[in-house]
């Protein structure tokens, strides 16, 4: 049996016009609203990999993560399965997710500064290295973990070189308006090369369940002042289009689930990241302990989901970063941390600098784009998401804690990646 779980970094519901991927979604299982934990690579992934809310794996920033909780290729390793995992970016292979698989390759056979994405391994290339590793393994139950990196673009890669563009008088990039239209085109054209490559896998072998699903969004122009970010005062306090907001164009993305155990339909609800693990266990009819998901095989949906995203906060008491914003004045110390809880209806924002906050809320049922905040007509709504969420972290307290300071060669990579 051949098991794969493809996560296409920067993933958007809208990106899967593809011929494979679109067809993908009426073959099995698809959720138009998955819901992820945490808009930043390492978090969400451990999430997605774990079942569990980033307050119990323990991941909460990009590099040098640790978690002690028990992986999908960890378990299904006890079951007999050959586990490998083929990563197209960084930062995921700085941290001890590797600890799970028998073959963990960090892929960097292209050198792309213009584009942002550094040293990364494009989808041909990964998809290239697990078809040969399933031949190697025919014939036996194998796992095959896929981090695609192709559409993780920066916007300060769209002016073409590393330096950094020249601002206007009003702290503006002078001349964004035709690098904006270049990186959305250049998104899609990319979503549509991972789409063919995962074609072309499943042309060449016999894959008996898929998992599709991404580790969050991205930000397109029109929305949410794109590429601006603004603190929960109303200030503009740097550029981002991933990794600091808890938006849906954020922290939405599609999932898919083909095989025998999924039925074909389309679920407009929304489910979560953690709720991969359980679900595809479940289809696997492989035993395992309780996590934060649930499993989705036999038709239940979660009526809540919780992301973080503590960028802001982990950069604040960070010297290096300090500099940087002295240097470039983008904002980066300003950035609030957040953390919200979200129904098919309403999403409770909160700011997370120390004791939570709650700052916006949105009735996502009529609001989808998430134009009309909505918190102050609406208060006992407020009020009781806010408990909820309270209830939920119970005594996390990573509103109250900083990140390590990091060396000059990793801030570089985080820059580089749009970051910080």
């Amino acid at each position: 049996m051949n098991v794969v779980l493809a996560s296409i970094d920067c993933l958007r519901p809208d990106a899967l016009d593809s011929r494979f991927l679109d067809g993908q979604k009426t073959k099995g299982s698809f959720y138009d609203t998955c819901i992820v934990q945490a808009p930043f690579t390492s978090p969400s992934h451990t999430s997605m990999l774990t079942g569990q809310n980033p307050h119990n794996h323990g991941v909460r920033w990009l590099i040098d993560y640790h978690t002690d909780a028990t992986t999908l290729p960890e378990v299904l390793s006890e079951q007999g399965y050959n586990t490998a995992a083929f990563i197209g970016g960084y930062p995921l292979p700085t941290g001890n997710l590797d600890e799970g698989f028998d073959t963990f390759e960090h892929i960097t056979s292209i050198k792309d500064w213009k584009e942002g994405r550094q040293e990364f391994g494009p989808a041909n290339v990964l998809v290239n290295r697990a078809i040969n590793w399933l031949d190697e393994h025919e014939g036996e139950d194998n796992f095959v973990f896929l981090h695609f990196f192709d559409l993780h673009f920066t916007l300060r890669s769209e002016f073409g070189k590393r330096e950094r563009p020249d601002f206007d008088g009003d702290h503006i990039y002078k001349n964004v308006e035709q690098y904006i239209g270049r990186q959305k085109r250049r998104y899609y054209e990319e979503a549509e090369f991972v789409g063919r490559q995962l074609e072309i896998l499943h042309e060449l072998v016999d894959i008996d369940t898929t998992v599709i699903t991404g580790d969050h969004g991205s930000k397109m122009p029109g929305e949410h002042g794109y590429p601006w970010v603004y603190d929960s005062k109303g200030n503009r306090v740097g550029s981002q289009f991933r990794a600091v907001e808890l938006y849906d164009n954020i922290i939405r993305v599609p999932l898919m689930f083909t095989g025998d155990a999924f039925s074909s339909q389309t679920v407009h609800k929304q489910v979560r990241s953690i709720d991969i693990v359980p679900t595809l266990l479940d289809a696997l009819d492989v035993e395992h302990d309780p996590v934060d998901g649930i499993s989705l095989l036999d038709g239940e949906l979660p009526e809540f989901a919780y992301s973080e995203t503590y960028h802001g906060q982990l950069t604040k008491e960070n010297k290096l970063t300090h500099k940087m914003n002295e240097n470039y004045d983008f904002g980066w110390n300003e950035l609030d941390s957040l953390v919200s809880i979200r129904s098919n209806e309403w999403k409770l924002i909160c700011t997370a600098n120390g004791d939570l906050e709650p700052v916006e809320l949105y009735n996502i049922a009529q609001d989808p784009g998430e134009h009309q905040n909505c918190i102050d007509e609406q208060q006992d709504i407020a009020e009781e998401y806010f408990d909820k969420l309270l209830s939920l972290i119970g005594d996390d307290d990573q509103r109250y804690a900083t990140a390590d300071e990091v060396d000059s060669e990793v801030r570089q990579h985080l820059e580089d990646l749009g970051y910080i």
